[in-house]
């Protein structure tokens, strides 16, 4: 892969920034990225990789990416791997979110090929034959790694090497068999929680038997108190035909009661009627009779009504009459003289002399006197047809009783014959009834089964045939009970087999399990990694580390091993680096080289490192990859470096063929750079600039 243009968009310190500014593109070989510190020299790089890979590649999120004047950001890299040149567009605005589209060149015009966040990593991973995990260690060498590579401890050391290396198929076994260990435990999990031991299940099922033997104890019990209890009422007839009997007897007693009512009733109302007898014939004789009787005393009674109105109304004329003479006396002898003494007559007011007066008062007097005798004749009278009126009222009364009491005679007597045939009937229902049920009489009935009513005997007789019901029902779930508790033993007897299946297949897994922690722990993370290290990997580095070192150190350094260790208590297995010094014809540890020689033999192993990262073969039947990630960044390496050894690194990688583009921060001073093509990073006002120099100035 090789970096073609730059172009950034409010990504971090920068605001607008391409490279190269005219349509040309970013040089091959070694590229140095000058500026001082704080100027932005590393996020150029973290413009590279999250265009690439997005924020992932850079342990920041998104929004730690958009410069502070700004809500957005935006990359445009363009890059060639194999020969195909790809562009990709990556975006972020904090109110939209991200987008990215990855685009190939074709035919002088770029066509999209993926605009989703998955579908553009497969994408990528497919275009480099790596994931992002290993592109990155093989394209990037972060600052202050090689610092940490120069001082590890063996065991650091080989854990920096299998972290770098990230070899698929030793993290594939482990997380196979890891995976197996996990899965092992959950089914044993889910065994486990449906295992019952076998002895509990049979004890289950003893208590099941032992259920089933009181069930049918109950059983036993219930089928003995229905034969009790149906014998104490056995002979008598059944609750429905005792009941017929005792509405007939109950019809019977009540029709004879009515009779004797009816009776009684009848011999009051023929006293009252005046008969002897019911005979038809007296009775319509006798109801004519005393009609003619009502009629005359009716008319009796209308006469002397008549006659007491008539006295009445005369009495009131005399008593006006009176009344008015009395007045008339009164204005004769006082009231009726006007003012000049003379007296005026009431009648006509013509003046009166004395005796004409006097004369009238007596006339006045004689009429009131007459009157009053005649009142007193009338009343005499009155008196006499009132008490006659009375007379005729209780005669009439007495009479309206004979005739209503006859007719109750004649309708009673019809009554007493309809409720006498009734009687009859209900006596021959009774009669057959017993018959029927073989009973000689009730009487007997009663005395032989101690009742004292056919009512009694029939609730008697009711509360048995209920009782004998709830017995039967009883039974009825006792036997569903054994059954039940059948079905339950059968059952749990395929538990009981069941579960010794399941004993066998945890232990089996726990065998398992066992066996897959073993070749986990000793076999891949021991024999087989070690077998990778110090057979294919050591030598891979070796061969691609050498060359890198000699140049690094000037020639005093000519070969680098890697001599495993072995795992102690305190520590795993590690790496121990050792140089060849050419000079002293020895063979050094790191810990007896300078911290400049440490650096720069450190630095040519990352750079061996990251040129056989993408075509690695960890065993050898591994398949072959063809290198597509031929670039590197290198963010601040030279920092240990003496200006003999920086100037000797430099020119070695303006010569190196195992990299197509090599980018270089650096802030510290290089002999020999004038013609190394560089981009140089400045700071202007708030935000950053950089500028592509193919020339020294």
């Amino acid at each position: 892969m090789k970096i073609l243009r730059i172009e950034l968009r409010n990504f971090k310190p920068f605001k607008k920034l391409t490279l190269p500014e005219d349509d040309t593109d970013l040089p091959d070989g070694l590229l140095l990225i000058r500026g001082p510190n704080s100027t932005g020299k590393s996020s150029l790089f973290e413009g590279i990789l999250w265009g690439l890979w997005g924020s992932d590649a850079v342990a920041l999120t998104n929004d730690e990416l958009v410069n502070f004047t700004s809500t957005f950001c935006s990359v445009n890299l363009e890059f060639e791997v194999a020969g195909v040149r790809y562009k990709i567009h990556r975006e972020y605005d904090s109110a939209q979110g991200l987008s990215v589209v990855l685009f190939t060149q074709k035919d002088g015009s770029w066509k999209p090929i993926a605009d989703k966040t998955k579908s553009v990593k497969r994408k990528m991973d497919e275009i480099l034959s790596l994931e992002i995990k290993q592109a990155l260690q093989t394209l990037l060498v972060r600052q202050g790694e090689v610092a940490v590579i120069a001082n590890a401890t063996p065991t650091v050391l080989r854990k920096l090497l299998e972290g770098i290396y990230d070899i698929d198929l030793l993290k594939q076994m482990e997380r196979h068999l890891s995976y197996m260990e996990k899965d092992i435990d959950t089914r044993v999990s889910v065994l486990r929680d449906e295992y019952m031991p076998p002895a509990q299940v049979q004890e289950t099922i003893e208590q099941c038997q032992t259920r089933i033997e009181n069930l049918r104890t109950s059983i036993k019990q219930r089928t003995e108190e229905i034969q009790d209890t149906e014998a104490s009422v056995k002979g008598v007839p059944d609750s429905q035909t005792l009941q017929r009997i005792s509405e007939a007897e109950s019809d019977v007693e009540r029709f004879t009661n009515e009779i004797a009512t009816i009776r009684e009733n009848l011999e009051s109302d023929l006293e009252q009627a005046g008969l002897l007898d019911v005979d038809m014939s007296l009775i319509k004789a006798r109801l004519k009779s005393l009609e003619k009787v009502r009629e005359k005393i009716e008319s009796e009674k209308v006469e002397m009504s008549s006659s007491i109105a008539r006295i009445d109304k005369d009495l009131g004329g005399i008593e006006g009459a009176n009344k008015d003479l009395r007045e008339k006396i009164s204005h004769l002898k006082g009231s009726g003289v006007g003012e000049d003494g003379q007296i005026v007559c009431p009648t006509c007011s013509k003046p009166l002399s004395p005796e004409e007066r006097d004369r009238l008062v007596a006339e006045y007097e004689q009429r009131i006197k007459a009157g009053k005798t005649r009142s007193d004749t009338l009343r005499k009278e009155r008196k006499e047809l009132v008490k006659a009126l009375s007379e005729a009222d209780k005669k009439l009364t007495q009479t309206t009783r004979s005739e209503e009491a006859t007719n109750r005679v004649k309708s009673t007597h019809g009554q007493l014959s309809a409720v006498e045939k009734r009687l009859e009937s209900a006596k021959k229902e009774l009669t057959n009834l017993l018959s029927e049920s073989g009973i000689k009489s009730i009487v007997s009935l009663l005395k032989k089964h101690k009742a004292e009513s056919v009512h009694d005997l029939r609730t008697r007789v009711v509360t048995v045939s209920e009782s004998v019901k709830k017995m039967r029902r009883d039974i009825k779930e006792f036997e569903a009970g054994i059954k039940q508790e059948e079905d339950q033993i059968a059952e749990l007897e395929k538990k009981r087999e069941r579960m010794e299946q399941l004993r066998q297949e945890i232990d089996e897994l726990q065998k398992i399990k066992s066996h897959t922690e073993y070749v986990r722990k000793k076999l891949v993370t021991g024999f087989v990694a070690d077998y990778i290290f110090q057979k294919r990997l050591i030598g891979i580095i070796r061969s691609a580390t050498n060359q890198y070192v000699k140049h690094f150190t000037n020639g005093q350094y000519t070969i680098v091993d890697l001599e495993p260790t072995r795992q102690t208590r305190a520590s795993g297995s590690g790496l121990i680096l050792k140089i060849w010094d050419e000079r002293d014809q020895a063979w050094k540890k790191t810990t007896q080289l300078s911290f400049g020689d440490r650096t720069a033999i450190s630095l040519g192993l990352r750079l061996g490192i990251s040129r056989t990262m993408s075509s690695i073969r960890p065993l050898r039947d591994s398949p072959v990859r063809q290198p597509r990630v031929r670039s590197v960044l290198l963010d601040e390496p030279l920092g240990g470096l003496d200006k003999s050894r920086r100037e000797s690194v430099v020119r070695n990688l303006v010569n190196d063929q195992g990299f197509e583009q090599i980018f270089l921060i650096t802030h510290t001073d290089v002999q020999g750079w004038e013609d190394v093509p560089s981009i140089e990073v400045s700071k202007e006002g708030s935000s950053s600039t950089a500028t592509l120099k193919i020339q020294s100035e």
